[in-house]
C-alpha cells in the first residue's frame, strides 16, 4: 500500500491493530502506533479504541490506560474497551469504578461487566447487576444473547438452578432465538445445576447443526453426572458427523473415562 503511494487513513489502522493479539506481537503494535502518530490519526475515536484493545490483548494495560487517559472526551466504545481491559487482568474493582463513572452505558457496557465478573469468579456480583440493568430497559438498554450467556454462566457456577430457570424464561419471554451460543450456555447451566434432563432437552432442540461448543457442553454434562457411556457415545457421534473436537471436548471425554473407570 505504501509502495504504491496510497496514504493510510483512520479506516486502515484499526484493521491492522486487530491483528496484534498477543504479547509476542507487541513490537508490531507499537510500530503501527508510531505510524498513527506520524499521520496525526491518534485523535480518531476508532483508532483510539483499537489502540486500547491492542495494548490490552498484548498484556500492556498501562499503555492501554495511557491511551485512554489522553483522550479528551472518550466515547462509549473507548469506555467499554478500557473496562474490558481491566477485567482481562483481574482488576475487578478498577473496572467497576470505571463503569460507575462512565457518562453513558449501552448493552455492551453492562454485558462486559457481567461477563467480566463471571470470568473473575464474582458470579454473585454478576447476578446482582442484572436487575439494575433491567431498570434501564426503558432507555433501550435491553439484555442480549451476550448478556444472558454471562448470567447463565454465573448461575451454573453458583449452582443457582432457580435463577437459571428464571433466565431461561426471560429468554423465551423476550423472543430470543436459542442458537448454539445461548443453547450451549443453557446446557452448561442446567448440567452444573443438577438438571441433566433439561440439559438434554435443550441440546435436542438445537437441531442437527450443533457446533463443537454445544457438543462439548453436553458431553461434559453427561460425564459430570456419571453417564460415561452416553457421554462417549455422543463423542463418537460428534466425530462421525464431522464436528472437530477441541481441548474442552477432550477434557470432557477424559472426565467421562474417569467416571466410567476405564
Amino acid at each position: 500500500m505504501r509502495f504504491h503511494g496510497v496514504l493510510p487513513d483512520f479506516h486502515t489502522f484499526p484493521f491492522l491493530l486487530q491483528s496484534f493479539t498477543s504479547p509476542s506481537l507487541l513490537h508490531f503494535g507499537r510500530t503501527v502506533h508510531a505510524q498513527i502518530l506520524r499521520f496525526g490519526l491518534q485523535i480518531d475515536p476508532f483508532v483510539q479504541t483499537s489502540l486500547i484493545a491492542m495494548y490490552s490483548s498484548c498484556g500492556k494495560l498501562g499503555s492501554a490506560r495511557q491511551v485512554f487517559d489522553e483522550i479528551p472526551q472518550p466515547d462509549l466504545a473507548s469506555w467499554n474497551s478500557i473496562i474490558n481491559a481491566n477485567f482481562q487482568v483481574g482488576l475487578v474493582d478498577v473496572a467497576r469504578n470505571l463503569f460507575d463513572v462512565m457518562p453513558e452505558r449501552n448493552v455492551k457496557s453492562w454485558s462486559w461487566v457481567i461477563n467480566g465478573y463471571v470470568r473473575c469468579g464474582k458470579s454473585k456480583e454478576a447476578l446482582a447487576l442484572f436487575p439494575e440493568m433491567q431498570t434501564f430497559e426503558a432507555n433501550d438498554v435491553r439484555p442480549n444473547e451476550f448478556t444472558l450467556s454471562g448470567i447463565l454462566a454465573a448461575c451454573g457456577r453458583l449452582g443457582a438452578l432457580e435463577h437459571g430457570k428464571w433466565a431461561h424464561a426471560y429468554i423465551d419471554k423476550c423472543g430470543m432465538a436459542v442458537d448454539v451460543v445461548l443453547g450451549t450456555a443453557l446446557i452448561d447451566m442446567y448440567a452444573k445445576c443438577g438438571n441433566i434432563e433439561k440439559a438434554r432437552r435443550v441440546f435436542g432442540n438445537l437441531g442437527p447443526n450443533k457446533d463443537v461448543m454445544a457438543c462439548s457442553a453436553m458431553i461434559s454434562g453427561l460425564a459430570m453426572h456419571g453417564l460415561a457411556e452416553e457421554s462417549l457415545a455422543l463423542f463418537s457421534k460428534m466425530i462421525n458427523q464431522g464436528v472437530r473436537p477441541n481441548a474442552v471436548t477432550f477434557l470432557a471425554v477424559f472426565c467421562a473415562c474417569v467416571h466410567g473407570a476405564w
